[in-house]
């Protein structure tokens, strides 16, 4: 039977209603589209008009004694210095509450209205204005009073002749067509300044680490750079009512730039490239103090030197670059292999910003950078998320690692107590992971939900840790009540496990019903069909082919045919049917066997172990009632070759018996045995009163045959039997 799927109406519902509120948002997001960029408003509520009149053709240009009639704007040929005067006559219907609004580019400019100064923007009109005055729009008020009236622009050049379309508007409706013009741009800045901020204040609240020192300087950099934005949008003279300090906190915000982005690169680079990033930060801070010098001392101003930050910017990003291509190179990163394609991103854009100073275009100032930074948030957002994802999942594996550690060293502990079941627990472990690989298709089973099932049942037995040595390694099958107390070893295990059992999806249903019978009647809740969890169906046929397959005390092993022939009768009163019919078929193709050997565990190379073949002697030996000296110290012995065998660490055994007579090993030859065991890790002890048993750890061949010599020469009555 397949796994059951969740078919249900509830959870029809919920994904009805989750796609249906996911659709009406995109249906919602659609319309406001259509209403914003709509243009066909007949019947809608009218909220004036808010254009600003055309008030930039046909102007009078007088420049260096010459008089011509041109449109604006325009660019001329001009020198610093240069003086040039743009007139004409106001228009005879001017009323009152109107403006005229044009744009200075660093220019002075003195607006006379019918030969009145009646407006001024110049180096010398604020206190502290270099000579270069920012560019600003200048908004002159005119009313009815100055109709007719000529209208004179007296323009100082600074810097280069760029005269800027002039607007005739009833109030300030000039502003309202800059910001919606610019409107885009101000909501980006916005976002980036508020990204900006929370991620700063995120990461200072955060304390330190690699991650947080990234996440610092990133929202450094966005921070500043949306400074930079702010001072340098259309819409400074809004935001600052001393919008003329913009040559101030303009130069410096954006000088900023490049430092902070070089801290933020070399956090994400795990400050391998340390010393690169902190030469370049020192040479673009000691610019901008260099540069600040300079306008102090009126030698050169910031923007005259704006250059040199350009350049240094230049460099840095194409330092990065190569510091990106070194960490390919030498496979690092995938360290930061999102953060890597926002950098990217950021970088090109940065480049395309830096480019617009050279080479204009409409596009607004800032706005390839602002791209780039959002860019870079959200990569770095990315990153970080699939880093705390993979920290996640690198914890949940390593406490998975310890409780499988814990389990696998439980199962060799309940290995070596149970001297009946040597190995029994990696086997079931074993065959359970081959049988749900085999099954996996058809019940959608993945790789990790097979190597669960493996753990599993490596402890599947943990419980039997409670039942007493007396009914654990009983020489003989169990009467009523000793097989009453080996049914709770389920139950035990169960609650032993309890805490455990969220590591491990299924460990615990597991443990608890790997007894269950498909037809209600096994223990200890007689559960039947698929209400027995399906990792227990798996492990009770594992379970019991390793039984069938494995000497006991009152039986040999079942041959091959046998054990085929009990699953088919078992079929579907003892196993699920349809998983026995997959661990038949597994069997008649050969691909799942027995690691048994004549009923002893083999290794993965089809070798006895010699811990199973040391247990197959004393239990035979106990079951032919043999006077064995202490089965305990044997049994002990086991559990300790076991654990060698585990760690792949290698032990010889060695059986050495007295031959001569039926009397016991005289007390000279037990003296010339022991004498040839000098090493601190040999194990030697008494079998029975005319046998011993010693374990050689990390024997060469010919070291155990120098060992047997010597033991032939001093007792040549003595037999010796390598296990």
């Amino acid at each position: 039977m397949k796994r059951e799927k969740k078919g249900t109406i509830e959870t029809i519902l919920t994904d009805t209603v989750r796609l249906g509120s996911l659709f009406i948002l995109a249906v919602t997001v659609i319309i406001m589209i259509i209403a914003a960029i709509d243009n066909d408003t007949a019947g809608e509520a009218s909220i004036g008009s808010f254009e600003a009149g055309n008030f930039s053709d046909d102007w009078t240009l007088m420049f260096h004694g010459e008089r011509q009639t041109v449109d604006l704007p325009m660019n001329l040929d001009c020198e610093k210095g240069d003086e040039l005067i743009l007139s004409k006559d106001l228009p005879d219907d001017l009323c009152d509450g109107m403006s005229i609004m044009m744009r200075a580019s660093m220019e002075d400019v003195s607006i006379y209205i019918g030969g009145k100064l009646r407006e001024v923007y110049s180096s010398n009109s604020i206190e502290g204005l270099s000579y270069y005055p920012p560019s600003a729009y200048i908004v002159t008020q005119v009313g009815s009073q100055d109709a007719g009236k000529d209208i004179a622009l007296h323009i100082t050049v600074k810097n280069k002749g760029t005269l800027n379309p002039i607007s005739l508007n009833h109030g300030n409706n000039g502003w309202f067509e800059v910001l919606r013009n610019s409107l885009l741009m101000i909501a980006i800045a916005t976002f980036v300044l508020l990204c900006g901020i929370t991620i700063s204040l995120s990461a200072f609240i955060s304390g330190k680490g690699y991650k947080t020192e990234a996440a610092g300087y990133l929202g450094l950099l966005i921070f500043d750079a949306a400074l930079w934005l702010v001072s340098e949008s259309v819409i400074r003279q809004l935001v600052f009512n001393r919008a003329s300090m913009s040559q101030y906190f303009s130069y410096f915000s954006f000088e900023l730039i490049a430092p902070f982005a070089c801290m933020y690169f070399d956090a994400v680079q795990h400050k391998i490239y340390h010393r690169r990033y902190l030469v370049m930060e020192s040479i673009c801070l000691t610019a901008l103090i260099v540069n600040v010098i300079l306008d102090a001392g009126d030698i050169l101003k910031m923007f005259q030197t704006a250059p040199v930050c350009h350049v240094l910017a230049g460099i840095s990003i194409i330092m990065v670059i190569i510091n990106i291509i070194t960490d390919y190179r030498r496979d690092r990163l995938k360290n930061y292999r999102i953060s890597c394609i926002g950098t990217l991103i950021f970088l090109l854009l940065a480049l395309v910003e830096l480019s617009r100073f050279y080479f204009p275009v409409s596009v607004v100032f800032g706005t390839y950078l602002s791209l780039g930074l959002i860019g870079l948030m959200v990569a770095t957002l990315l990153q970080t998320l699939y880093d705390i994802l993979k920290e996640y999942r690198e914890r949940e594996k390593k406490k998975t690692a310890m409780t499988i550690s814990t389990i696998e060293t439980i199962a060799g502990a309940i290995d070596a107590r149970d001297e009946y079941t040597g190995g029994h627990s990696e086997r079931v472990g074993l065959y359970s992971q081959r049988l749900a690989r085999e099954m996996a298709a058809d019940y959608e089973l993945t790789e990790e939900d097979i190597i669960r099932i493996h753990y599993i049942g490596l402890v599947h037995d943990i419980g039997k840790i409670g039942v007493a040595d007396n009914v654990l390694n009983k020489s003989g099958k169990l009467n009523d009540e000793e097989f009453t107390l080996m049914r709770r070893h389920t139950e035990i295990g169960y609650e032993i496990m309890t805490n455990l059992g969220s590591e491990i999806k299924g460990l615990l249903d597991g443990i608890r019903h790997h007894h269950e019978r498909f037809d209600g009647d096994g223990y200890p809740d007689k559960l039947s069909g698929t209400d027995i969890p399906l990792v227990a169906r798996i492990l009770a046929l594992a379970d019991s082919y390793d039984a069938m397959t494995s000497n006991r005390v009152y039986r040999k092993r079942l041959s091959d045919e046998e054990v085929r022939a009990e699953l088919v009768r078992c079929s579907g009163t003892q196993f699920d049917p349809a998983l026995t019919e997959i661990f038949i078929r597994l069997l008649d193709k050969g691909e799942l066997s027995a690691d048994i050997k004549d009923g002893i565990a083999t290794d993965s190379e089809g070798r006895m172990r010699t811990s199973s073949v040391l247990e197959d002697m004393l239990s035979r030996d106990l079951m032919n009632e043999v006077k064995v000296s202490n089965p305990s110290h044997v049994r002990m012995l086991c559990y300790i070759l076991k654990l060698m065998e585990k760690k792949e660490k290698n032990y010889k055994v060695l059986l050495i018996s007295d031959n001569d007579g039926d009397e016991p090993m005289s007390a000279k030859t037990k003296a010339a045995i022991k004498e040839l065991f000098d090493d601190p890790h040999d194990v030697i002890i008494r079998y029975t009163s005319r046998a011993y048993i010693a374990a050689l750890y990390d024997r060469s061949v010919d070291c155990i045959y120098q060992v047997t010599r010597g033991i032939n020469e001093k007792c040549p009555s003595v037999d010796i039997r390598v296990l």
